[in-house]
């Protein structure tokens, strides 16, 4: 039940960055400059909203959804996380990382969101790269439910990774973990850096290369490969299933 408002952050490590949140409301805040993310729902965060912000030169995604699992003691097995919205937001220009992620976690949105000119990787990345979850402690976070990506715009975006490689403005990234459960409709996706949309499977070797339960509608792709003409508007990864 907490709320921040109206709050502008500007030149420290993250804009806010919240563990195990319920019933959070970020609202009307501008995130610039910043060394890591603007926002970072992270651990067993809940039913919380990010709505009417802006983040610009991120040093990490402007907005992002993380259920972590740490051996810290800071997460309860008890607790699903999931139900957060990120919505009417912008994010622009990043140094590292992307516009908006979604690592896990039950029923989470994006919606009604821009990101432009990101150059260093995705618009919106649906991915399992980081961990979320504790085998030993009966933890895991991974996606469940529907997440959903909807009336969305990319302006230049799909950059360049440098710890990874070319990403696509929208990426799907089966890694530690498969993925299940996603809608992505309505969205509009012009003059990408590389590819428009992506599905990559590292996990593959791991037999986590599987990608199900998923529906794509009105997805529009104007003018990909800005930076190359090899680039298409869809590539789906040789590994994924």
């Amino acid at each position: 039940d907490v709320s921040i408002a109206r709050i502008w952050v500007e030149h420290t490590k993250a804009g806010a960055w919240i563990y195990n949140g319920t019933d959070v409301r970020i609202t009307g805040c501008r995130f610039r400059n910043l060394i890591a993310d603007g926002v970072n729902l992270c651990v067993a965060t809940t039913r919380s909203l990010v709505e009417n912000c802006t983040a610009r030169g991120t040093g990490d995604d402007c907005f992002a959804i993380w259920p972590a699992a740490f051996d810290q003691g800071y997460v309860d097995a008890a607790v699903v996380p999931g139900e957060n919205i990120i919505r009417r937001c912008t994010g622009q220009l990043t140094f590292l990382a992307n516009g908006a992620a979604i690592y896990g976690g039950a029923n989470n949105r994006i919606e009604d969101c821009a990101f432009i000119d990101i150059g260093t990787g995705c618009g919106v990345l649906l991915s399992t790269t980081f961990p979320t979850a504790d085998p030993a402690r009966g933890v895991d976070n991974n996606f469940s439910g529907r997440t959903v990506v909807r009336n969305v715009q990319i302006l230049r975006g799909g950059g360049y990774d440098h710890s990874w490689e070319w990403r696509g403005a929208i990426q799907i990234c089966l890694d530690r973990r498969s993925i299940s459960g996603l809608t992505i409709e309505n969205v509009e996706i012009r003059d990408s850096f590389s590819y428009g949309f992506t599905v990559v499977a590292p996990g593959a070797q791991r037999g986590e290369g599987m990608l199900s339960g998923v529906t794509i509608d009105n997805l529009r792709i104007a003018n990909p490969g800005l930076a190359a003409n090899e680039f298409a508007g869809i590539r789906i990864g040789e590994n994924a299933a």
